[in-house]
């Protein structure tokens, strides 16, 4: 793939990130936003996509994947693959039953969009055709682990937790989010404490900012504010495109996905610190335009650096192997069907492939390039 195609497939990737991470949370931007970032995101990678065949039309059919095995698991086997898209219907159903019969009112949050995103692609997987069955099972793998890592846990919590919403006022929050952004905060010279101490009782998610006027700011950490739903697109996202791409789960995209992790945790952490700053010197309404819109640029820089940093050490989407050129190098100098010498006095045909062959010895084989099988044309002067 050129640099150039590089570059699209990155925007590509990062605008959809970016689309799916708007339309999942509440508390950011307008989902319509979200939609059109998607859809922006497809379409370059589309093109990329379109770009990279163009440069090599007689590419070597891939070999079986890990997505194509896990797929084949998933539905028994094959037994069940025919059902993928009642399985569909199934989600869709489901969506619908739970915020009619369990919630207090049919309001569509972040788990409803998650799941009718996977009704969606499961429903319409036999609709896409098998040329892009890459594709294909890229969304179908991406909505699953996405639907696994992040509505199910969720849901069971918000079904267990008093008053249906999951409680944040954890240790866990304070050591992994709100301690390390008062911490840094503080080194900044904005005196941030966390944890904030009602009374005697320490509360783990809220930080006391204090304020342009003297006065502190209570900021809360929820759900949305954890990273978890960050953490869950890049995580499912990254094991959907290690699936299509490769063949295993090895050591190297084990030490990818810690790194990508890792990266989103310090992303969340410099995003908090933002507000944080923000709230400091302009108040309670920046610091809320700062939470609602400043972090989605925080989290497509982290998708730009890590997709780079893939590209450089992992090598995603290179060549993998010499398409089409090792026959000629093996074939140099012979006729690539008789394998006799090539001679300037012998009419001869090269393919694009780079086989070269006896006119004759083409017309023997029914006008097919040895090597790659493409027809010749027999009008075509040679």
């Amino acid at each position: 793939m050129k640099t150039l195609d590089r570059l699209k497939f990155v925007i590509g990737l990062v605008l959809l990130f970016g689309g799916l991470d708007l339309t999942i949370l509440l508390s950011h931007t307008n989902r319509l936003v979200g939609v059109g970032l998607i859809f922006a995101g497809l379409a370059f990678i589309l093109w990329a996509a379109k770009s990279s065949e163009s440069e090599a039309p007689e590419k070597i059919k891939k070999p079986e994947n890990l997505a194509s095995k896990v797929v084949h698991l998933l539905t028994l086997n094959g037994r069940f693959r025919d059902s993928i898209p009642i399985a569909g219907i199934g989600v869709l159903v489901s969506v619908i039953a739970f915020n009619f019969l369990l919630a207090d009112e049919f309001r569509l949050g972040s788990n409803d969009y998650v799941g009718l995103l996977l009704a969606g692609i499961l429903i319409s997987y036999y609709q896409i055709p098998k040329k892009y069955s890459v594709e294909r099972d890229f969304a179908l793998l991406f909505s699953i682990f996405l639907f696994v890592f992040l509505v199910i846990p969720t849901t069971l919590l918000q079904l267990t937790s008093e008053g249906g919403t999951v409680d944040t006022n954890s240790p866990l929050t304070y050591y992994f989010l709100a301690a390390p952004t008062a911490g840094l905060a503080n080194l900044l010279g904005i005196p941030v404490i966390s944890p904030f101490m009602n009374g005697a009782i320490p509360v783990y998610h809220i930080m006391q900012v204090p304020g342009p006027d003297g006065f502190d700011l209570n900021l809360s950490i929820s759900l949305s504010c954890s990273g978890l739903y960050s953490v869950a697109i890049f995580v499912s996202a990254f094991i959907a495109f290690v699936a299509v791409e490769y063949k295993k789960f090895d050591q190297k995209v084990a030490i990818l996905l810690g790194i990508g992790i890792i990266l989103a945790w310090i992303a969340n952490i410099l995003r908090m610190t933002i507000i944080v700053i923000v709230g400091h010197y302009n108040g309670m309404d920046a610091m809320l335009w700062t939470h609602n819109n400043i972090g989605e640029l925080i989290f497509m820089a982290w998708v730009i650096l890590f997709w780079v940093f893939m590209f450089r050490y992992f090598g995603v989407l290179e060549s993998k192997e010499p398409v089409a050129e090792e026959p000629a190098k093996k074939q140099r100098g012979k006729c690539a069907i008789c394998e006799e010498p090539l001679s300037r006095t012998i009419p001869s045909r090269r393919c694009e492939c780079g086989a070269i062959s006896h006119a004759g010895c083409i017309l023997t084989n029914e006008h097919r390039c040895p090597s790659c099988g493409v027809e010749f044309d027999p009008t075509e002067k040679q």
